[in-house]
């Protein structure tokens, strides 16, 4: 990520539009370069043909958009650069994480993301400062939540139950066979766990 960063602002220094443009770059006499330009020049030229390509075909991109989209992704590079170097780890994790998933979960995911996006800003707050103070609870406080939840359940009147079931069952049926093998095998030892609870 840094070594594009750094290659962009390269290419936005020396005007870079076409394929001409990194010989235009090492003809100019290096000695007159700021450190960084020489060090971004020097990860320009390490880059494939490939990457500089789609390196060009970006700046181009960024070049016609419109200036209210600059400003909002300039605002946004700026706040990536002050975040902590722990949290860009986690992000680019989570990133990888998400660019891995089948797209009906990528999907589903996006939905579920809109839909807390549409939660009034009060419902959002509130439910954040509910998870905070679930995660501060020690392991025995969630179990006695988790058992009063299951109290819960047992009063719900069946006719709801089986309303439930049905839409549960509605939305595993349209699930690829990958993610029902999935879910399945996550909730393979289940029963057996119920079992020992009760024993």
């Amino acid at each position: 990520m840094n070594r594009i960063i750094g290659c962009m602002t390269l290419l936005v220094a020396l005007g870079v539009g076409g394929p001409a443009s990194p010989a235009r770059a090492q003809s100019s006499t290096q000695q007159d370069w700021a450190p960084h330009d020489r060090e971004a020049l020097e990860r320009w030229q390490r880059l494939t043909p490939q990457e500089q390509n789609e390196l060009r075909e970006r700046y181009q991109r960024w070049k016609n958009l419109p200036p209210a989209e600059k400003e909002d992704l300039n605002r946004k590079m700026e706040s990536w650069r002050k975040l902590p170097e722990d949290a860009k780890t986690t992000i680019r994790r989570n990133f990888e994480r998400w660019r891995d998933l089948p797209a009906d979960q990528r999907e589903r995911l996006q939905e579920r993301w809109q839909r807390w996006r549409d939660l009034p800003p009060e419902r959002r707050e509130d439910f954040r400062r509910r998870m905070e103070k679930f995660r501060e609870l020690s392991s025995a406080e969630k179990q006695r939540l988790g058992e009063q939840a299951r109290e819960r359940l047992k009063k719900i009147p069946p006719e709801v139950k089986r309303e439930v079931r049905e839409r549960v069952r509605e939305k595993i049926e349209r699930l690829s066979p990958e993610d029902k093998t999935k879910i399945r095998d996550r909730l393979k030892d289940r029963p057996q766990k119920r079992q020992k609870d009760n024993d």
